[in-house]
């Protein structure tokens, strides 16, 4: 039986412009009339996973910050960064020539000396809430999630960052051109969830389409991959899935 469903964003639910799907309020209205809870689980900061599900967010449980930072049942979770951890970090990720975000429960910064290209993006197309600083180090001591952007890709940048960092901290790719550090995993948000809500992890569906979701999708009874996943994930026997939507629907048909 399912009880929560918990989906990622980009490359999964969200169309191609990075939109909710015509009926995604309907469907989510839909499964709560089945007892069923319905949750985010993005890289994407709090703020701006609420404006995207306005006004169905209150409704719903969130995995932000990929899972550095929960929401659920009214209770509020987040993993900080130690000051000297972050700045090494940070140095390491623009050493690497990449952009540098980093993010704050209430906010995500962005360096002024930064690409404007990429600083419109985060702006205008995610919608997040931005702060613009001069000195990253300056916000050191309070940050949840710390990551690199290339617009190239992260795929050639992101091993020797890996292979420093794997055993102190998550760091994962979460997409084609971005690379996340955090203390946190979505199988870490997803557990959170499950206690929070008192729903075992064998009630749990899961969507996801990259390896910053497969910490998620292996821990719950149902496991969703979408199929432009890469090949090591669509290897893992995952349920394929080629349209949110359309498996909900299935969902809720069986219940």
């Amino acid at each position: 039986m399912i009880r929560l469903i918990a989906t990622d964003l980009d490359g999964t639910l969200l169309t191609k412009a990075g939109q909710l799907p015509p009926g995604t309020f309907q469907m989510i209205a839909s499964l709560r009339e089945k007892g069923i809870r319905f949750a985010a689980a993005s890289g994407r900061q709090y703020g701006n996973l609420r404006r995207l599900f306005l006004p169905e967010e209150k409704n719903m449980s969130f995995i932000c910050e990929n899972g550095a930072y929960t929401v659920a049942g009214g209770q509020e979770a987040a993993r900080w960064f130690e000051k000297a951890m972050a700045e090494e970090i940070m140095k390491d990720i623009l050493s690497a020539g990449m952009e540098l975000l980093i993010s704050a429960p209430d906010t995500c910064y962005v360096l002024s000396s930064g690409s404007k290209a990429y600083t419109d993006d985060i702006v205008y197309r995610l919608r997040n809430t931005v702060t613009v600083i001069d000195d990253p180090l300056s916000v050191a001591g309070g940050c949840i999630k710390l990551s690199g952007f290339h617009s190239d890709g992260v795929d050639t940048l992101a091993p020797p960052l890996q292979e420093k960092w794997a055993s102190r901290v998550h760091c994962d790719i979460a997409g084609r051109c971005w690379l996340d550090f955090t203390l946190a995993n979505k199988g870490d948000g997803i557990r959170a969830l499950s206690q929070a809500l008192g729903i075992p992890l064998s009630d749990i569906a899961a969507f996801g389409d990259q390896f910053n979701d497969d910490s998620m999708l292996s821990l719950v009874g149902h496991p969703y991959i979408m199929a432009s996943a890469p090949r090591p994930l669509l290897e893992k026997g995952y349920t394929l899935c080629a349209d949110v939507l359309e498996s909900l629907k299935e969902i809720l048909g069986s219940t």
